[in-house]
């Protein structure tokens, strides 16, 4: 062994040694096709290792489902839960094999940087390591097929929260696929049930172009969000797929068609757990994998393709146990139905709608300021959106929009604090012509040390959704449209009348007997101004001698000439 600072005398091996160093490691094109697979084999049998080493090292659990399924799904049993789902601390041994196998498929992605399969390892285990920067390195270094590597790449922007990045990158792979490739990305026949399903069936991969445009406007989470975080989440789960089914994966010893249908309609475990064999004495277990919790039935129900303009608020429940589909966000852990009443007002050949909401009854928006939005869309492609950041627990916001049959959205977003509310509503358009018409009423909190408002824009600053206080007046506004001369007159005719009750009921209340409210009955004349392209009205009414109850209000205007107009509220009060 020479001192420090003497040399070694060269010799032909050290020599040839030295040259190697020297060369660049060889590329794909540069290995010879038995060393190409030789590297692929090895980080295939690399990737089963650590799943039978994580297997072997999952956490025990007795949980389950206690016997009952949501959905049962070929081998597997699906439930959901109410609440958030935390994995426990991983295992270290299984941390530091997950980083080993990194290492590994690290080395081999720099021989073989157009294998797609190592390509999509990479990005799964450094996404499950919560290395996102380096997974989205992966998807740069990616020389596979174009396509995938914008798969991949669409998968970690949509993981990381970027989503109007994800939809564009996952456009841009849909538009490079294989034909044969998009069509299986793009059908949702997975996601739909009975008679929805079928009719999707029967449609050429061309033809459904139009009806899935459809069911991604109908199933987007928040409109107010821009991109469809839902649509990518389906293709993230769709890439996931592809990642899992050519390799081990945790929860399945061999792939089927149930482990694709289970992932692609609920998403794929972000954490596993080893489930105890009902006898000690039995060696086989299974492993159980944890989906985010808790999660929405978002994707709409087959009959709203064609009737979504006759849609209640009943019909976007997103909490359906037996969903055919459901989604997580990760912006948010609840989505609670948001109390909402709109009100619509003509404005030539536009029209206004105000929506009125209450979210002081939700303990997780009340706690910090939240966005509010109200977007009323139409149809696909149009969107028409009111904001308001750092908004109030109850307000209104107000739309112009066109005079269409449209979707209004209303909704509230604390995405710092995962809290949300939303409602969905059908809004019809108001009636177009000559004939006399009327707005809907709107509610308010009508100021007594300040005049009755003169303008929708001042009664819109207090609107109300329901009635709960009846020791302060009740402020009514509306407008009258049509041909009214000027100095016309109008009679009008308001009634606050309870509703649910028999006649006999109905007769006590009308003649005091047995105690009860009586219903308020107004009626007074009015006139049209000159000038005016509408009659504007805002009164006051006193609901303090009313009982807690549900009631209908009914408004009728009647000109002179005999032409009549009516509209109505439903009034829940409350004591």
């Amino acid at each position: 062994m020479g001192r420090p600072g003497s040399r070694r005398p060269a010799t032909p091996w050290s020599l040839l040694a030295a040259a190697l160093l020297l060369c660049p490691a060889p590329s794909r094109a540069q290995l010879a096709p038995r060393d190409s697979s030789r590297v692929a084999r090895a980080a295939r049998d690399a990737q089963r290792d650590f799943e039978w080493h994580r297997r072997s090292n999952l956490q025990w659990t007795s949980g389950g489902s206690g016997g009952t399924c949501d959905a049962r799904i070929g081998r597997f049993c699906y439930w959901h839960g109410t609440t958030p789902d935390s994995a426990p601390p991983e295992a270290v041994t299984i941390t530091r094999a997950r980083d080993r196998l990194l290492a590994q498929l690290d080395t081999a992605a720099q021989r073989l940087p157009g294998d797609g399969w190592i390509a999509g390892q990479r990005v799964r285990y450094f996404l499950e390591a919560g290395r996102r920067d380096s997974a989205l390195a992966a998807t740069r270094a990616c020389a596979a097929d174009a396509w995938w590597c914008e798969a991949l790449r669409g998968l970690v922007l949509h993981v990381d929260g970027r989503y109007a990045a994800a939809e564009s990158t996952y456009d841009r792979a849909l538009a490079e696929m294989p034909d044969s490739t998009r069509c299986a990305w793009t059908d949702l026949s997975v996601l739909l049930d009975g008679r929805a399903a079928d009719r999707y069936r029967a449609l050429s991969c061309d033809e459904r172009g139009a009806l899935d445009a459809r069911l991604w406007w109908l199933a987007q989470p928040f409109y107010s969000l821009g991109a469809n975080d839902l649509r990518t989440e389906h293709f993230a789960r769709l890439t996931i797929v592809r990642i899992a089914r050519e390799s081990v994966w945790p929860v399945a010893a061999s792939w089927d068609t149930d482990e694709h249908d289970l992932i692609v309609r609920y998403g794929w475990p972000r954490w596993f757990e080893r489930v105890r064999p009902v006898l000690d004495a039995d060696p086989n277990y299974s492993v159980m994998g944890h989906d985010p919790q808790p999660s929405f039935a978002f994707f709409p129900d087959g009959r709203l393709i064609d009737s979504v303009y006759q849609a209640v608020p009943g019909d976007w429940d997103l909490t359906a146990y037996r969903a055919q589909t459901r989604y997580a966000p990760a912006y948010t852990a609840s989505v609670p139905r948001v109390p909402v009443l709109l009100s619509r007002f003509e404005r030539g050949d536009s029209a206004v709608i105000v929506a009125a909401y209450d979210a002081s009854d939700d303990t997780l928006l009340v706690r910090h300021p939240f966005d509010a939005a109200l977007v009323v869309t139409p149809d696909e492609r149009q969107y028409f959106t009111s904001r308001q950041a750092a908004a109030p627990r109850t307000g209104a916001l107000i739309a112009n929009v066109p005079r269409l049959a449209a979707i209004a959205s209303v909704e509230l977003l604390d995405t710092a604090q995962r809290a949300a509310g939303r409602t969905r509503e059908a809004v019809a358009p108001l009636p177009t012509g000559p004939e006399l018409r009327l707005s809907d009423v709107l509610l308010f909190r009508p100021d007594p040390t300040a005049p009755m408002p003169q303008t929708l824009a001042e009664a819109a600053r207090t609107a109300l959704v329901s009635v709960a206080d009846t020791t302060r007046a009740l402020g009514l506004y509306w407008e009258v449209y049509g041909r009214i001369n000027a100095g016309e007159p109008v009679n009008v005719s308001l009634t606050i009348e309870r509703t649910g009750m028999g006649w006999w009921q109905r007769a006590r209340q009308w003649l005091r007997v047995g105690g009860g409210s009586a219903p308020i009955a107004l009626r007074w004349h009015d006139a049209a101004r000159a000038g005016q392209p509408a009659m504007r009205r805002a009164v006051s009414v006193d609901l303090s001698r009313l009982d807690g109850g549900t009631y209908a209000l009914r408004l009728e205007v009647e000109t002179s000439s005999g032409r009549k107009a009516e509209t109505g509220r439903t009034l829940d009060i409350r004591r």
